[in-house]
């Protein structure tokens, strides 16, 4: 054990070990002694060329428990031949040696077998090991594992980590693709982690065998997201893994961002100057009328048609479509997508074969999500049995079966009653909440813009217009939000008029008997002088309130007429008929009443009368 002093003068305490071949169980209990703290190894031996190397790294594990024989796994850092340097990046190489005394206890046709297994020719033959341990502390920040026995638990590890960490690889295998197989080392950062493969933005590759062969370039560009799995074509089968923990990701990372979006067809500009943005764990409602402009935008996010601008998914090109498409999911206005002759569980199965996911896993999952969405007590009826809320939870569940991270959902409440609106939107809340997909919902409902964190707003005749938290939008009118209401005895053309022409009004909104009135005037100073023009002109007042919160159906009643008249008058839904109605017909019993009223003071003087004159007449006589 040695003090070594570094250029700062603190004392650093290094614990250094030798040993040669002979040596290697011993070495293998000293690494295990140590086995939480970080080892450096210097090794020197001969090259499977049969030159003479020497060369430096990290010790990624070693492994003792095998009856046959000890184990290390080396991370090479540098590497020399001589004077030429071998390695133009780092590489995993594994050394083992058989067990010495198990060998002795061994049959012979054990010890054959065993002998066997040692005659594929190693990349390394070291005949020294030189050991140093800085008692810093291993963290697992860095974890490696072999594919061949922990492939399911490198999964299991990054499924953990991904969520919250940004995670980079070290990763060597065989590119299998049609016609070829090539050795790779692959480094790189991890996009997503699924059942049964990883994704893995490429920084670099190469060939290990042939540094310098640009047919590796070809297959695995920088920046291109390539799979690794143990089985299929176009894909990096693995040998080693190392994963390594970087930043802490932050929950404010950007999942969809649309800039200066514009889409022309056929000569005619549909949308343009389009601006909005998702970040993780957020709802996104994509609101306005039919012919606005919704359907297009999504259609471009999804690449469906050629558009200008710059769209990206998790900091992909949307229009790398193959590339993202794991990573979302998509659900369609048309139910009749899914195949109606097959139940909930065979249509997850059906669609969730073309992510490569095996089935027993599609139906676990399937499971689950049914369960959550509270429709597992009919995963087993056909789907053209069930009731259009029904189908379209079934819908959700097939999108959700591939673990997506964003989901976008076409008019999902169309053609749906207002209780299975909102029930809709309580499993949406759920699938948001609990598995943490971010979702985008087009809708031309302006009343479900109060369930999205944000809103993009498209108007006919205009297209994009605004976006915003459904709060921020609300401010940007008059008011900031609020409203002085007024319900009148009798709405009358002449009384919107008059308060239409009051000094401070911005707007007048008439619902039914109810009028808001949008103003900047201080609330108690619009409160007097609406008070005060009502009773001057003699306009009875049924109910006022003041600072009301307005409502989406205000905020687009201001910004689709503001062009065109001041007022604007909504044809109120069957429900607020019929309150008005029963608001009416109370009045209506009121007026009745107090007639009656009127009517039995009336006679009850006329009877009072008659008998005092009938009492007089009597007396008289």
């Amino acid at each position: 054990m040695e003090m070594k002093k570094s250029f700062d003068y603190k004392e650093e305490i290094v614990e250094r070990a030798i040993f040669n071949e002979m040596q290697f169980d011993e070495m293998i209990d000293w690494l295990e002694e140590r086995k939480n703290y970080e080892i450096d190894i210097k090794l020197t031996g001969k090259w499977f060329t049969n030159e003479f190397f020497k060369g430096n790294g990290k010790i990624l594990k070693n492994y003792n428990g095998n009856i046959f024989y000890n184990s290390i796994y080396v991370l090479l850092e540098e590497g020399d031949l001589g004077v030429e340097n071998i390695l133009v990046g780092r590489k995993v190489i594994e050394i083992k040696r058989p067990r010495i005394l198990g060998a002795k206890k061994l049959g012979k046709n054990i010890q054959k077998l065993l002998k066997r297994s040692f005659e594929t020719p190693e990349l390394l033959i070291p005949n020294t090991f030189e050991l140093e341990n800085h008692f810093k502390k291993d963290l697992q920040h860095q974890v490696f594992f072999r594919a061949d026995y922990e492939y399911e638990k490198a999964l299991e590890w990054l499924q953990s980590f991904t969520q919250k960490y940004k995670v980079t690889c070290h990763i060597e295998g065989v590119l299998v693709s049609f016609d070829k197989q090539i050795q790779t080392i692959i480094t790189g950062t991890i996009e997503k982690v699924s059942e049964k493969e990883i994704f893995v933005r490429v920084m670099d590759a190469f060939d290990p065998i042939d540094p310098l062969n640009d047919e590796t370039k070809e297959y695995l560009t920088k920046d291109w997201i390539i799979q690794i799995s143990r089985t299929g074509l176009d894909k990096v089968h693995p040998e080693y893994m190392i994963f390594e923990l970087g930043e802490e990701l932050e929950l404010t990372k950007l999942v969809l961002s649309v800039e200066n979006l514009k889409v022309v067809l056929n000569g005619q500009t549909i949308i343009q100057n389009v601006n909005f943005n998702v970040k993780k764990g957020e709802i996104l409602g994509i609101i306005g009328e039919s012919g606005a402009g919704k359907t297009t935008t999504l259609k471009a996010i999804l690449g469906e048609i050629d558009y200008e601008g710059e769209i990206k998914i998790f900091g992909i090109s949307a229009r790398k479509t193959k590339v993202i498409a794991p990573f979302i999911g998509y659900i369609p206005q048309e139910l009749s997508r899914m195949y109606g002759n097959f139940n909930a569980l065979e249509n997850i199965v059906a669609f969730g074969r073309q992510y490569g996911i095996p089935d027993d896993i599609l139906i676990q999952r399937g499971k689950q999500i049914l369960k959550d969405l509270e429709i597992d007590d009919v995963a087993n009826q056909k789907i053209d049995t069930l009731s259009g809320g029904q189908r379209r939870r079934v819908s959700i569940a097939i999108s959700m079966v591939h673990n997506p991270y964003l989901i976008f959902l076409d008019e999902p409440t169309s053609g749906l009653d207002p209780l299975t609106r909102y029930e809709l939107w309580r499993y949406l809340d759920i699938i948001n909440k609990n598995y943490g997909i971010t979702l985008v919902v087009i809708s031309h409902y302006l009343d479900e813009i109060e369930y999205c964190d944000k809103a993009c707003i498209f108007l006919k005749g205009i297209g994009f217009y605004d976006f915003d938290t459904p709060l921020g939008l609300k401010q940007k009118l008059p008011g900031k939000g609020l409203a002085l209401e007024i319900t009148l005895e009798t709405v009358t053309i002449e009384a919107v008029k008059i308060l239409n022409q009051l000094p401070g009004i911005d707007f007048v909104i008439q619902r039914g008997e109810r009028i808001r009135l949008l103003s900047n005037l201080p609330s108690s100073e619009l409160l007097k002088l609406v008070l005060e023009t009502l009773e001057k002109n003699k306009i009875p007042i049924h109910s006022i309130e003041n600072k009301v919160e307005i409502d989406m159906v205000d905020y687009f009643t201001y910004v689709s007429s503001k062009q065109q008249n001041k007022t604007h008058n909504i044809t109120p839904t069957n429900s607020e008929i019929k309150q008005e109605n029963i608001i009416n017909e109370k009045k209506e019993d009121i007026k009745e009443i107090d007639k009656e009223k009127v009517l039995i003071e009336k006679v009850s003087k006329k009877e009072t009368k008659f008998k005092k004159s009938t009492k007089k007449s009597k007396l008289n006589d």
